[in-house]
């Protein structure tokens, strides 16, 4: 298998060439077509043409040798016709008449001569009745007559016998006897005869025939003599010699040949018009068989010509003509025409390749037109259009293209808008702040000036969605950002939308100080309340600010310090607040508080502590709080207002809570085996309200240890329920049908309805520490904290007091009618190992009314 990568190779290599020498480009790929096409076209009618022009040549070559054939037939008969009026002639003659009749041998010889002089007739002879000669022209005086009349008897009777007579002489003989063969059957002139001659005549009339004397052929004629009645022959001819034939030639345009058999059967030519070359190949042919000697064979071509050959002699017969045409001749004027042809066919392949180039060049023009414009609109530019005036296809889309280059201008420009626009503002976006903060961080590093940046964040928006709706919101942040845009009018300044109520103002030239201004300014400007669909909603903000380079050197440090200075004015309730870098180190710390969590979670870093709640009616201790506390193994004890807010920022709150609730309950089920037999209350974060699966792994927890639901207690602050209401209280009645209590933590604090107090399944009310604290010297907390009992009691709600410090308040609580407390003053939170010696001090002291519950309530 070799030979794969050889051919792949191959393949690469052609491919590359077929590339650098452009065969796959369009306009050759056209022009190659076209032009092939073409080829095939012309190439088709030159093959048809070349056809058509061999076969008119074949034809015409048939009709010329068919029409010199009749032309040397019809001289054959002309001449033949000539010399027997001429003899006929001679035969009346008296004198020559009583001659034969007498049979004076020199008489007859004399006068044969003097006729064939007259006649200018090449042969003479004199026929008796027999067929023997008794006069011959060729041989003087009565010598010749004896010796005529004497061979012809002897050859008639001794053919082939012991005198041998030398084979002219044979021939010669032969050819008399055939002729008068021809005399006594009286052959029709009209009809050629094919056993005796060409050429015949009725009985007692005269006939002619080709035939050979003296090893050369002759035109003989035979009319016969009348005294009254036949008493002989005269027998004259013409010799077709080479002479002949050139005449022959002059008249029928044709090469013509007279080629005779002789004895030994080999054809000889004994007379032709032919040059000695062309005469020394034809008679090289007869001696090669290269073509049959009959009529029937038709037009054949031999040695450059295109011959027929005619019977003069009759079938077999010993002497025959061969016409000839000579093909380069013959094909002269197809030649010209072939010429001609071809010359058209090699213009028209030129043409058409001029014309397929001119073709691929209106085709790939345009073309080139729309790749350049599609280039020039793949950078960006618009403007330039395409300058292509046509009515054709290639002019459709030419304006097609236009078109689409019009429409992606628009829809670029709407694409720029949207990417650096914020839709609902008007004001520009993050990106487009981005690229103006860059570009202002460029030039003041190459010598500008400085600039700083202000982060904008609004308060209580998330409140206002909520409780009013997204489209109060939205008009709410474009309110808002017109006051922005209005308040800061000033080129010097950038105010976009970063996103949500976020926004970021840009103060070019400007230091901490002027950035200082410039965001108490917009805070006052968004002091005024905003009108919304006819509610006033009064909104803050909290603005935080970096400035260049003494807060940072690049955009993503100055955006981040400026955004952790914001969160700083937020928490502090400062409205503003500039950059300091200890607080980017306490959010590292923070940062960093997030993957301890976990690790003390997964290796016991995390541990509960309980406080006891206490039954203000008879002392008992009925529950505690589960309170998780964290021991870092180089920070020491981390305390929970340092990572429980960060753990439900981050929503690692929900595993907290699982632990949480996995070891409170263990440690429940252990103290029930061991007979201390108090309630589990633990705290729930607003994000596992909102856990669908809370309930059902608090079910697997309280089944695994065998501890029924109504001993544990879970307690939500108003602000978790606040987040999502519905959610949350479908969590709440799921919990409440499985037997969990359910207990509002920190009330008073947060901006939970009556309405939604009165929908939740709700058996407990938690008041606020910060109420419970001050009810001894301020009336206000006292006022809310009775205020408090008497709602839930109206309810049929009992009511824990959280954050009890002394004897007074505890007593207080009491009279007020409070149900339960809670608080260092009657226990500071403890471990589990403690909680039981807690248990048995508090009983001894309070004795029976201080014994430990031994109910869930």
């Amino acid at each position: 298998m070799s030979f794969i990568p050889a051919v792949l190779r191959w393949r690469s290599k052609a491919v590359r060439l077929g590339v650098s020498l452009g065969w796959y480009r369009l306009r050759t790929k056209i022009t190659l077509v076209f032009v092939a096409l073409i080829l095939v076209v012309l190439a088709v009618i030159q093959m048809t043409a070349s056809r058509a022009l061999n076969d008119a040549s074949t034809a015409q070559l048939d009709e010329q040798l068919a029409v010199g054939q009749r032309v040397f037939c019809r001289a054959l008969q002309t001449k033949a016709d000539e010399l027997t009026q001429v003899a006929q002639v001679v035969t009346a003659d008296f004198g020559f008449r009583e001659a034969v009749a007498l049979h004076d041998p020199v008489t007859m010889h004399s006068a044969l001569e003097n006729v064939r002089e007259r006649v200018h007739a090449d042969v003479a002879l004199l026929v008796d009745l027999n067929g023997e000669v008794i006069a011959d022209s060729r041989i003087s005086g009565v010598r010749g007559a004896v010796k005529a009349e004497r061979r012809l008897a002897g050859g008639g009777r001794e053919r082939g016998g012991s005198g041998g007579r030398d084979l002219r002489e044979a021939r010669d003989a032969r050819d008399l006897k055939d002729l008068s063969d021809l005399r006594r059957d009286g052959a029709d002139p009209a009809q050629p005869r094919t056993s005796q001659g060409r050429f015949g005549g009725r009985a007692g009339a005269s006939a002619s025939s080709i035939g050979m004397l003296d090893a050369r052929a002759y035109e003989l004629v035979s009319v016969p003599v009348k005294a009254p009645l036949i008493i002989g022959w005269v027998t004259m001819g013409f010799s077709l010699d080479d002479a002949f034939a050139r005449d022959m030639h002059e008249l029928s345009g044709l090469e013509v040949s007279l080629v005779h058999r002789g004895v030994s059967g080999q054809w000889e030519v004994v007379a032709s018009s032919l040059h000695a070359s062309d005469r020394a190949a034809l008679q090289a042919a007869l001696t090669n068989g290269l073509f049959h000697m009959t009529e029937d064979a038709g037009m054949t071509r031999v040695a450059g010509y295109a011959l027929k050959v005619v019977n003069l002699s009759g079938d077999g017969a010993p002497v025959v003509a061969v016409l000839q045409r000579s093909l380069t001749e013959a094909a002269g004027p197809f030649r010209q025409l072939r010429s001609t042809l071809l010359w058209l066919t090699l213009g028209g392949i030129v043409i058409s390749i001029l014309g397929a180039a001119l073709i691929a060049r209106s085709v790939t023009r345009p073309l080139a037109s729309f790749v350049d414009l599609a280039r020039r609109i793949g950078k960006g530019d618009y403007a330039a259009a395409i300058d292509i005036r046509r009515r054709d296809e290639t002019g459709d889309l030419a304006r097609a293209f236009d078109s689409m280059r019009n429409a992606i201008a628009l829809r670029e420009e709407r694409i720029t808008e949207l990417a650096y626009v914020d839709t609902l503002t008007g004001l520009p976006n993050r990106a487009a702040f981005s690229e103006r903060m860059q570009t202002d961080i460029t030039q003041a590093y190459q010598g500008g000036a400085p600039f700083a940046v202000i982060l904008m964040d609004m308060d209580r928006f998330k409140d206002v969605n909520d409780t009013l709706g997204h489209h109060v919101g939205d008009r709410l942040l474009w309110e808002a950002g017109h006051r922005l845009s209005t308040a800061l009018k000033d080129s010097g300044y950038l105010v976009a939308r970063l996103g949500g109520d976020e926004f970021a103002i840009l103060v070019r030239g400007g230091d901490q100080a002027a950035a200082h201004r410039c965001a108490t300014r917009l805070a006052s400007a968004l002091d005024a309340p905003i009108v919304v669909e006819g509610q006033t909603v009064d909104v803050g903000a909290s603005f935080g600010i970096a400035v260049y380079p003494d807060h940072g050197a690049d955009m993503h440090t100055l955006l981040r310090r400026a955004d952790l200075a914001m969160y700083v004015a937020k928490r502090s309730n400062l409205g503003v607040a500039v950059y300091e870098p200890d607080t980017e180190s306490r959010d590292r710390d923070r940062l960093s508080l997030m993957s301890d969590l976990r690790h003390a979670i997964e290796h016991g870093g995390l541990y509960l502590c309980y406080q006891p709640q206490v039954d203000l009616s008879d002392g008992r201790a009925v529950r505690v709080e589960a309170l998780v506390r964290w021991r870092h193994p180089k920070r020491g004890i981390v305390p929970p207002a340092e990572f429980i807010p960060f753990a439900e920022q981050t929503g690692f709150i929900r595993v907290i809570s699982r632990w949480v609730a996995a070891e409170a309950v263990a440690a429940c089920a252990a103290w029930h085996a061991r007979g201390v037999v108090v309630g589990m209350s633990i705290n729930l974060s607003a994000r596992d309200l909102v856990d669908t699966d809370l309930p059902d792994y608090l079910k697997r927890v309280l089944r695994e240890h065998a501890l029924p639901p109504h001993w544990l207690c879970v307690e939500i602050t108003e602000s978790a329920l606040m987040d999502d209401p519905e959610q949350a209280l479908i969590t709440m009645q799921r919990l409440h049908r499985m037997g969990v209590r359910i207990a509002i933590d920190d009330f008073g604090t947060g901006y939970s309805s009556l309405s939604y107090l009165k929908r939740m399944p709700v058996e407990e009310i938690k008041i606020d520490r910060s109420f419970v604290k001050g009810m001894a010297h301020e009336q206000n907390d006292a006022l809310i904290v009775r205020s408090t009992i008497a709602l839930g009691h109206s309810m049929g709600i009992r009511i824990v007091a959280e954050g009890i410090e002394d004897a007074v308040t505890l007593e207080t609580l009491r009279a007020l009618g409070c149900d339960y407390a809670q608080g260092y003053f009657l226990s500071k939170p403890l471990p589990d190992n403690e909680l039981e010696t807690w248990a048995l001090a508090w009983q001894a002291e309070n004795g029976e009314k201080g014994e430990v519950c031994v109910r869930g309530g």
